[in-house]
């Protein structure tokens, strides 16, 4: 698998190139680059299959660099000092990212997995996530991982999510239910900040897709597909704080 790294601090290249060396050696280094253009450059010369690509670079960022490249030959693996905004624009388009410094463990996982992609699905994820940046929050695609692959949803049409163990069940607009094997924490760390709100230890809603929230019996809100969900005591709060937010 050829790869390429776009890095613009010397050290940081110099740590993953022999950790790859050490932990993957099937990987064949190709090259690196410190800039926007560098880096475009060198992933058209050398084509490569796998790109470990820094999001804070010299003249912008990795963002920049794949919405000015336009097409995606290859798969993607973001590396980066902590930033919870960028993880989770990552996040939500199911793409792979590497918290500096690089731990062993977790650049192994990185790589198996994206030898296990493909380029079509990671093509869809690139661009979903480059799309993502400019658009309404709910005309944001989140990518959904099920059995069968995974699929690239815009937020506005999910209407709420549910717990169900160790998975998540997901009810879209057109009355269809995805069964993801993640757990409805994983969900709210993506989506709270989109326009949705967990107002139960079960339940997620998109506040898009809520007709009523109603007092009696505890409290509980009707969504506009008529499903009537219970606000437990801890989370009617906070939605009676967004809800007025949203009418001020």
């Amino acid at each position: 698998m050829k790869i390429v790294i776009i890095e613009d601090e010397l050290q940081a290249v110099t740590a993953l190139k022999q950790e790859i060396k050490s932990n993957c050696p099937d990987l064949e280094f190709c090259g690196n680059a410190a800039s926007i253009d560098e880096g475009i450059l060198l992933i058209k010369t050398e084509k490569p299959e796998l790109v470990f690509l820094d999001i804070q670079l010299k003249n912008g960022n990795g963002f920049d660099l794949l919405a000015k490249l336009g097409s995606y030959d290859f798969i993607v693996i973001f590396t980066t000092a902590y930033s919870q905004y960028a993880l989770n624009a990552i996040k939500i388009s199911a793409l792979d990212y590497l918290l500096k410094p690089i731990d062993t463990e977790e650049l192994i996982l990185a790589v198996e997995k994206a030898k296990q992609n493909s380029i079509e699905s990671t093509q869809e994820q690139i661009k979903s996530f480059i799309q993502n940046q400019s658009l309404n929050p709910l005309k944001r695609k989140i990518a959904i991982p099920t059995s069968k692959g995974i699929y690239m949803h815009e937020l506005e049409t999910i209407v709420r999510l549910q717990s169900d163990g160790n998975y998540t069940a997901i009810y879209l607009k057109d009355g269809k239910k995805l069964m993801v094997a993640k757990i409805l924490k994983d969900f709210e760390s993506l989506l709270v900040n989109l326009g949705f709100s967990r107002i139960h230890h079960s339940h997620i809603i998109n506040l898009n897709h809520l007709e009523s929230y109603m007092n009696k019996d505890g409290g509980y809100v009707i969504l506009n597909d008529k499903t009537t969900l219970p606000v437990s005591k801890r989370k009617k709060t906070d939605l009676l704080s967004l809800l007025n937010n949203l009418h001020s």
